[in-house]
C-alpha cells in the first residue's frame, strides 16, 4: 500500500515518525508497532516506540530497516538518513552540514515531482558511467556484464533499472542483436538540472575519495594547491575551469574514445571565511584539486 509521505515538512526525525504512525495507521488499520517489527525486522515487538519517545537512536542499519517498515521510497529514505542523522549528530560543524543537505533536499523534491526522471539521473553516479560507456560504440544489453565492468560494481538490478532510465531519457536506444547505442541528440537541460546535479557531484567526491585507496597511479591521479586569491580571481578562474571541461568533453566527443571510462574532477572551495566587504586584497585560501578516478 502506497501512502504519500509528507517527510519533507519535518526537520526532526522522531516527531515524524509519530505522524508517519499515524498516517499508517489511519490506512491500514492492522498496522501497528509490532506489525512494524515484523515488516523492519526488528526482534523487539516495540522498538519503533522506543525510538519515538527518544529512549533509543538509530544506527545506520537501523535506519534502513526503518525506511522499510515506514513505506519510504529511495528518495524519501535519503532524506530521513540525513534528518536521522542531523537530529542525532552532536559535532556542531557536522550538524550544519546535516542541516544544509535537508535544505537541499527539501528543494529538489520540487525537481523531482517535474522531472522525475532527470532527478533519478542524477541521483545515482553510474548512470552516466553507463550512458559513457554505450557512447564508445554499441553495447550488449547484459544487466550482469554491465554491472560488473563498473568500479565499483553494481548488481544486476541496478544495471537492468539504469539501462531503462537512460532510455526513458533517450540518452539511449535499443539497437540490432540485442544492444544498446547511444542518442548523442539528447542531452540534459543543464538549466532544469542544476539544482539535482549537487547530489551527484557528492557521490563523485566520495568515489575519489575511495580511489585513493583502491587504485594505483595508472588509473588515478590528485593534484592540490591551496591559493590565497582576490575576489576578481576568483571569479576568473571558476570561468577558465568551466571553460576547460567544455573544451575537454567536446575534445573527448570527436575523437576515438578509449578503453575505459574515467572521471575528472574539478574542485575549487574556500578554507576560510570570505570578506563580505571593501578588501580588494583579500587573502582568501581555496584548494583546487584534479582529480581522475575510473
Amino acid at each position: 500500500m502506497n501512502i504519500p509521505s509528507n517527510i519533507y515538512n519535518f526537520s526532526d526525525y522522531r516527531d515524524f515518525l509519530k505522524d508517519r504512525y499515524r498516517q499508517l495507521k489511519e490506512a491500514d488499520p492492522v498496522f501497528s508497532f509490532r506489525h512494524f517489527s515484523k515488516q523492519a525486522g526488528f526482534g523487539s515487538p516495540n522498538y519503533l516506540k522506543l525510538v519515538m519517545d527518544g529512549k533509543r537512536n538509530l544506527s545506520s542499519e537501523a535506519i534502513l530497516k526503518f525506511a522499510k517498515g515506514l513505506r519510504l521510497d529511495n528518495h524519501e529514505t535519503e532524506y530521513f538518513r540525513y534528518m536521522v542523522e542531523y537530529n542525532q549528530c552532536e559535532n556542531i560543524h557536522k550538524k550544519r552540514v546535516y542541516e544544509a543537505k535537508l535544505l537541499y533536499l527539501r528543494e529538489l523534491f520540487k525537481v523531482k515531482t517535474l522531472i522525475p526522471e532527470l532527478y533519478d539521473y542524477y541521483h545515482d553516479w553510474y548512470h552516466a558511467a553507463i550512458r559513457e560507456v554505450v557512447r564508445k560504440g554499441p553495447m550488449k544489453n547484459d544487466p550482469v556484464a554491465i554491472g560488473q565492468s563498473l568500479v565499483p560494481a553494481i548488481s544486476e538490478e541496478e544495471a537492468k533499472n539504469s539501462v531503462e532510465l537512460l532510455k526513458k531519457l533517450k540518452f539511449v536506444s535499443d539497437g540490432p542483436a540485442g544492444t544498446l547505442v547511444i542518442n548523442d541528440s539528447s542531452e540534459v537541460d543543464t538549466s532544469q538540472a542544476a539544482l539535482a546535479q549537487k547530489i551527484y557531484y557528492e557521490q563523485m567526491a566520495e568515489l575519489a575519495a575511495q580511489s585513493l585507496y583502491t587504485q594505483g597511479p595508472d588509473t588515478q591521479d590528485f593534484e592540490s594547491i591551496t591559493l590565497s586569491l582576490p575576489p576578481s580571481t576568483m571569479t576568473e578562474l571558476r570561468a577558465k575551469s568551466h571553460q576547460w571541461m567544455v573544451e575537454m568533453g567536446a575534445t573527448n566527443a570527436t575523437h576515438n574514445h578509449g578503453d575505459a571510462i574515467y572521471q575528472l574532477n574539478i574542485q575549487l572551495f574556500a578554507l576560510t571565511r570570505v570578506p563580505t566587504t571593501g578588501v580588494t586584497t583579500t587573502t582568501t585560501a581555496t584548494t583546487t584539486s584534479t582529480e581522475q578516478a575510473a
